[in-house]
Order: structure tokens, then C-alpha cells, then sequence
């Protein structure tokens, strides 16, 4: 598949997001399920982690499952490549133990994107769930200030848009870049991320999520539903 052709898609799908102004959109509640995805990659198999929790704390699950990857990477379109694995495994996820999710997160871009639509986005319209987008790192290259102390945060503008947050998750740690993937406004989304945040930079959930990926990748973890969850 051509850029031309992937661009299109964004455009089109763009136009169906939904970022409510602060105040309005999703607002968590005790009890919802968060579902928090990763994922690693051997060749082109995807190895899918689902860190599933209660809010605000209360660990339910994990899910693992492998798929094949059928796009190839494009640089500012990685949302075709793996948000067609992540759908498969919140639909196998849903219909295996009969769970639907409240929220989901995932460790990539939502509307932090030069075209408003990182893997957050396509995954939060496709599913037709509220989702926040949490990265490492910028999409968009521009000059972020934000103060050294757990919970500081500097709004992200792009073309005057509020597009999300730069948060500090920690003191004097490097940040993280959060925004919405879809039906939930940018403050609201940078609000559940913190309260996430505890002993690492990554918050608990994608961290989670992250190592259970790479030890189902490499052999060490099983497919599956497990409600038997060790801590990292």
C-alpha cells in the first residue's frame, strides 16, 4: 500500500475523531476496566500484551495472542501496521472472557501526530472507544518546556490546536507525551495518565504490558488469558 493511499485513510478516518473540549467526554469511574496494549515484534509477527485493570489499582488480567503483521512500516503511518493487530486482540480479548473495556491505552501517539492520527486514534475510532495515546517520544519536533517535578506537564500546540500534553512523570526523569486517542478530552487523558504514574518514568499499566510482550515474545509466557499476574 502507497503513502498516497495511507494518507487518504488518515484524512478519512481523522475526520471521524472526536476530542471533547475539557469538561466533557469520558470521565473514569471507579471500577471501569482499562485495557493497556504493547506490542512486540519478530519478523512480522506481532506478540500482543493486554494489561486489563480496575480502576484506579486493582489488576484483573492479561492477555497474550500473536498475529501476523500484513502492512510493512511506514514512517508516519504505523497505525496501519500495528492497529490491525491490537483490534484483533481487543475483539479476542471481548468475545474469550466476556469483558468490554471502558478505556483503552496505548503505548503510541493519538492525536500527538502531524495528521491527528497516531495508533491511539485509529484504534479509539475503530473500536468506537474512549482512548488515550501515551509515547516516549515527539512526533511533532518542537521545543517542549516543562518543569522538572512529578506531575509537571506543558501543553502540546500544533497550528494553534491543543493536541496534548508533555508530563513529567517523574522528578527530573525525562518526560512522556500523552493526548487523546479518541472521545476524551486532552486534559482529562493527561489526568488518568498521572494518576497511573508510580515508581518508573512508563507508567505501571504499559509497563506491564511491555514486559509481558517481550517475554511472550521470546518463548517465556504463554497465549492467552492469565489471571495470574507477576509483578515487575
Amino acid at each position: 500500500m502507497n503513502k498516497e493511499s495511507l494518507q487518504k485513510q488518515q484524512i478519512e478516518l481523522a475526520n471521524q475523531l472526536i476530542v471533547p473540549k475539557d469538561g466533557s467526554g469520558y470521565k473514569i469511574m471507579d471500577g471501569d476496566l482499562v485495557f493497556t496494549f504493547d506490542i512486540q515484534y519478530e519478523g512480522d509477527q506481532g506478540f500482543v500484551a493486554v494489561d486489563v485493570l480496575a480502576w484506579p489499582d486493582q489488576p484483573v488480567g492479561l492477555f497474550t495472542q500473536v498475529y501476523d503483521a500484513t502492512v510493512s512500516y511506514e514512517p508516519g503511518y504505523f497505525a496501519f501496521r500495528e492497529g490491525p493487530l491490537l483490534l484483533k486482540a481487543l475483539d479476542d480479548l471481548c468475545k474469550s472472557c466476556n469483558i468490554t473495556p471502558d478505556l483503552l491505552i496505548i503505548d503510541g501517539h493519538g492525536t500527538a501526530h502531524p495528521r491527528r492520527l497516531g495508533v491511539a486514534s485509529w484504534l479509539g475510532i475503530k473500536a468506537d472507544v474512549p482512548a488515550i495515546g501515551v509515547a516516549k517520544d515527539p512526533l511533532l519536533k518542537k521545543e517542549y518546556k516543562v518543569g522538572t517535578g512529578k506531575g509537571d506537564r506543558a501543553a502540546i500546540y500544533d497550528h494553534e490546536e491543543l493536541v496534548g500534553y508533555v508530563l513529567r512523570t517523574r522528578e527530573e526523569v525525562k518526560p512522556i507525551y500523552v493526548s487523546s486517542g479518541h472521545r476524551i478530552s486532552q486534559t482529562t487523558a493527561v489526568e488518568i495518565i498521572f494518576g497511573l504514574a508510580g515508581s518508573y518514568r512508563i507508567i505501571d499499566p504499559i509497563r506491564r504490558a511491555d514486559q509481558f510482550a517481550r517475554r511472550f515474545s521470546k518463548g517465556e509466557w504463554s497465549e492467552g488469558w492469565s489471571e495470574q499476574v507477576p509483578n515487575f
